[in-house]
């Protein structure tokens, strides 16, 4: 049996150990170099605290599986979270987790799917109706338009307050959430809270979102209160999630002021970022693939004629191919390569001992775009995801059991089923109506890490689809 003593470590400095290159903003593609430089299991050392960092598939899988019991995630990320003000289902851990995490599941289960679609389909027309008034060629931010577009379909669905960003050009609240993960990134591997004695520009500008925002999700509260004060029956069927936690507090007093209004920010937070990068990197992908675009808009009118995105929330199971490329794109470009885990107590996974207050840093993306798991894994090849349909030469190495972008085990993501109804309805209307290139030089994109990951500097030229 190993100990974190018997590991590799790359190379580092003598004071810092490796806490320079790890504070980079593409630390995950660092980390990505240092499995190839020190293997798949190693040490890493920020200041005087050590790390285990693992791209080992069997081990990250066993870590994940033996959460919310053996592991918890790195204590440092609730409380810079709490610290925030932020107290929800994703920082929440044993008895705590459990309460919060059935209400969510329920929300979020792919039962309620059907009848979510409505309002998904709503902001998705509300984007194309946004992109149909740009004249000729026109150059879309894209990274913005996605972030407002999951912005509002978030904010109807959990909260039933529809927010409409993508038709306000002045201070919206996406502004501000946009500033929240940078700051957890930064706030979580920082060797002092140093701006707990003095504020930078920065923390003063993130004090000022996070102010904004709670009053956002104060005017929630406060419609969701006088919705179930004047129609009682919505006690008995409450029609969001934020609804439920209401009813649950007032009935069972199962949650407090603070934790709903951190299962609100969660959500918010959550729908927001995660989602919204995956889109963009999907239209990354497609724009230096005019004959993708081209495939999925014939898709499209198989599916659904004339129209101009789906209207069916049935549709969306019949878009195969859209679906094959967003899941490429996933795997290709995972928005959450890493996910940090603290052990509880002192165990043994796969023959590594790992002590209690150990923090293992698992890296996601190495195992998805390894020759073991996917054939020609650096390339973009949506049909790999149908090979059973197509005999797809790609599917000679096939394993998507390793693709862990909404996580694993018990405390996998509940809102896997509604990103991907998201993901799938936007980007078949996309590629239904418009052709697109990048409008930048490719070179310019690059992979930012703020907690998650995201394309900087992605901009496309769009123009609409003869």
């Amino acid at each position: 049996m190993k100990t974190i003593n018997e590991l590799p470590s790359p190379k580092g400095k003598l004071i810092l150990g490796h806490l320079s290159d790890f504070n980079r903003s593409d630390k995950h593609v660092v980390m990505e170099n240092w499995v190839k430089e020190s293997g798949n299991l190693f040490q890493i050392r920020l200041v005087t605290k050590r790390f285990i960092v693992s791209a080992d598939q069997k081990l990250n899988a066993q870590v994940l599986k033996l959460r919310p019991g053996k592991f918890r995630r790195f204590s440092k990320i609730s409380e810079v979270l709490e610290e925030m003000g932020i107290t929800g289902v994703f920082n929440a851990e044993g008895e705590d987790w459990k309460k919060q995490r059935k209400i969510t599941s329920e929300a979020l289960n792919v039962k309620n799917m059907p009848a979510y679609f409505p309002i998904v389909k709503t902001v998705t027309q509300r984007l194309l109706n946004n992109w149909l008034k740009l004249s000729g060629e026109q150059k879309v931010d894209v990274q913005t338009e996605m972030m407002r577009l999951t912005v509002d379909i978030t904010s109807t669905l959990a909260f039933g307050y529809p927010m409409n960003t993508l038709e306000k050009k002045d201070e919206v609240i996406q502004k501000h959430l946009e500033k929240i993960f940078p700051m957890i990134n930064s706030r979580i591997t920082a060797p002092l809270p140093v701006w707990r004695w003095f504020k930078s520009k920065k923390d003063k500008e993130l004090d000022q979102a996070l102010e904004i925002i709670f009053k956002t999700i104060q005017q929630f509260i406060q419609e969701a209160k006088d919705r179930l004060q004047t129609t009682p029956a919505l006690k008995e069927k409450p029609a969001n999630f934020l609804e439920a936690l209401l009813v649950e507090q007032e009935i069972h007093g199962n949650f407090s002021n603070k934790q709903i209004i951190g299962n609100v920010f969660t959500m918010l937070l959550a729908g927001e970022d995660t989602t919204s990068n995956s889109i963009s990197w999907t239209l990354y992908y497609l724009a230096q693939h005019p004959e993708m675009i081209k495939k999925i808009r014939e898709e499209a009118r198989e599916v659904y004629g004339n129209a101009s995105l789906p209207e069916q929330h049935e549709q969306l199971a019949r878009l195969k191919y859209t679906e094959a490329v967003v899941l490429e794109t996933m795997r290709l470009k995972p928005v959450t390569p890493t996910l940090y885990h603290e052990a509880i107590e002192d165990v043994e996974v796969e023959g590594l001992h790992i002590a209690k207050g150990m923090v293992l840093m698992l890296q996601n993306k190495v195992a998805q775009t390894h020759a073991d798991n996917f054939t020609d894994p650096d390339s973009f090849v949506p049909e790999r995801w149908l090979a059973k349909a197509t005999g797809c030469p790609h599917s000679a190495m096939h394993k998507p059991e390793v693709i862990q972008v909404f996580g694993a085990g018990p405390r996998f993501c509940p809102g896997k089923n509604l990103a991907m109804q998201e993901m799938v309805c936007v980007i078949s209307m996309i590629c239904k109506n418009f052709d697109f290139e990048l409008a930048v030089d490719k070179k310019a994109i690059t992979e930012e890490f703020a907690f998650t990951m995201y394309p900087k500097n992605l901009w496309i030229r769009l123009k609409r689809a003869k």
